[in-house]
């Protein structure tokens, strides 16, 4: 019990500080992106303070694992480079009783991860953009958050890549299915224009996809304009049912037996994928963290963040495929169980002193990349203090 309130210590300290520091860097990023919006309202910070409130259970479920991971790896290689875990060993300690101490760690952390992916996650979508269709009606005016699907009209969902300073949004897309039938709009630039109680779309150098499957009709254009109106100039509270995003889970199941399941399908997997990836992680901490004594703690942490974002990426990857209707659902739960057997195979080599030849020639190179880097920056200060 000594041993794992050590252990436990001195994990703590650092999941906190890098969860509390990661977590200020994205709601400061969406604060910014935020204020443009917000900024004509005369309740700007409490909008915004409402508004990040609204999205922190999305960026739990990404930052929660990486702070957990990284902590963890702080954690071994510290004790490693003190010759800690050396003495435990030699006593007979297991790596496995040595971290035994994060086994409910990680299952309380899953247990709240899923919660919130499928209750509070949903919840904060819709209310997000209930928010936002308020401080629009206020405005007078609509604006689009940059690569956000905004589902503020009845029947048209819109996205895009960004806003340049003259008002021109690129890489845009929407989907009008107000008459039933799904058509689809790409462009690689657009303006929104209001007129009265309608909001013109004037595209260029685009493509319009209308229908599915067989019957699905494509027409490129060089210029392109779609009228949508507004009700009343204001913006129709939106429902849990009008995007996959906002679904409760009971609603996700259902639209997963309809004839077009395939998004609805990649957001239920991804809810119950998503907080897995802290189990994956744990037992990749140990095999990425066991790195040559000289190459200090950079080598572990090279190696973990590579492999947050060879997972992160994998399970984007998958998710955009599937909810594309080019892969089954099924690929993106294969892809999980086969990350997480490797993770337990590694862990299991490095309880035997096993660890794979790659792993410590990647070590050496980290080493030496690690030291050629120092000596360069020390020799351009020394070059810069003389001059």
């Amino acid at each position: 019990m000594i041993l794992d309130r050590y252990i436990l210590r001195a994990w703590l300290g650092p999941f906190l500080g890098g969860l509390l520091l990661v977590l200020c860097v994205l709601l400061l990023g969406r604060a910014l992106k935020l204020l443009g919006t917000v900024s004509d309202s005369g309740q700007v910070w409490s909008l915004i303070a409402e508004l990040l409130i609204l999205t922190m259970p999305y960026f739990l479920l990404l930052t929660v694992p990486m702070a957990f991971f990284l902590s963890m790896q702080n954690t071994i290689t510290s004790l490693q480079q003190s010759s800690e875990m050396d003495a435990l060993r030699a006593s007979g300690v297991s790596y496995s009783r040595m971290l035994r101490v994060f086994l409910p760690v990680v299952l309380l952390l899953w247990l709240s991860l899923t919660y919130t992916a499928t209750v509070l996650m949903p919840q904060g979508q819709i209310n997000f953009y209930n928010v936002l269709s308020k401080v629009y009606a206020m405005k007078g005016v609509i604006t689009f958050s940059p690569q956000r699907f905004t589902q503020g009209f009845d029947g048209v969902t819109v996205y895009v890549d960004g806003e340049d300073e003259q008002g021109v949004y690129h890489g845009v897309m929407l989907e009008d299915h107000r008459s039933g039938i799904s058509v689809i709009y790409t462009a690689k630039s657009a303006r929104f224009i209001m007129g009265g109680s309608y909001l013109e779309l004037r595209m260029d150098n685009g493509v319009r996809l209308e229908g599915a499957g067989a019957d699905q009709r494509m027409l490129s254009f060089e210029h392109y304009q779609v009228s949508i109106p507004l009700s009343d100039g204001n913006w129709s509270e939106r429902k849990s049912k009008d995007h996959v995003t906002m679904m409760t889970m009971t609603e996700l199941w259902q639209s997963m037996q309809s004839a077009r399941p395939e998004a609805a399908t990649a957001e239920w997997s991804r809810r119950l994928l998503l907080p897995s990836t802290v189990l994956i992680l744990f037992f990749f901490a140990l095999p990425l963290s066991l790195t040559q004594k000289r190459s200090g703690k950079a080598g572990s942490l090279i190696s973990g963040i590579a492999m947050l974002v060879l997972i992160y990426n994998a399970q984007l990857l998958l998710h955009r495929q599937v909810s594309q209707g080019a892969f089954p659902g099924w690929t993106m739960w294969a892809a999980q169980i086969a990350m997480l057997a490797l993770a337990i195979f590694l862990w299991r080599r490095a309880e035997a002193d096993r660890m794979p030849r790659l792993f410590s020639l990647l070590g050496e190179w980290i080493y030496f990349i690690h030291q050629w880097v120092m000596h360069r920056l020390a020799h351009r200060w020394s070059q810069q203090k003389d001059s």
